[in-house]
């Protein structure tokens, strides 16, 4: 489920790569030479729940040296990822995650020429069953 998730949401944030002038989407962490901005994110399972899902928390970390563009990528993602639950477009996933934002904000970095914004999500994670996708149960 981790690594469908993962691929779901790097691919989410492939949207506004190109938009944005963004030089890198990582996962934990970006290269060392990465050029800014980029995007870093990283998330953990908080618990698994008795009613057919998993709970995940997301962070996604943008970095920038543009005060503006830094706050412009981070509304670009809130648009992404509010409340963002696609059946259709998700419809040959294995998974059916829901996003709730938790916080956003800044953090302050040591090089004071970077601006690093956090935004934090629950994500809630559905397994679906092959007859969900429309694998099996089709006559």
């Amino acid at each position: 489920m981790t690594n469908e998730l993962r691929r779901i949401i790097m691919d989410r944030l492939n949207n506004i790569k190109t938009q944005y002038g963004i030089t890198e989407i990582g996962y934990k962490r970006v290269n060392d030479d990465s050029l800014y901005p980029h995007i870093v994110v990283d998330f953990s399972s908080i618990t698994p729940t008795d009613m057919g899902r998993e709970d995940f928390l997301m962070d996604i970390h943008v970095w920038s040296k543009d005060n503006s563009l830094a706050f412009e990528i981070m509304d670009a993602v809130r648009d992404l990822f509010a409340f963002w639950n696609a059946p259709d477009e998700l419809v040959d996933q294995m998974i059916l995650p829901t996003f709730f934002e938790q916080s956003n904000g800044q953090v302050e970095d040591p090089d004071k020429t970077i601006i690093h914004l956090v935004l934090r999500y629950q994500a809630q994670v559905y397994a679906r069953s092959a007859t969900d996708r429309g694998i099996l149960g089709k006559e």
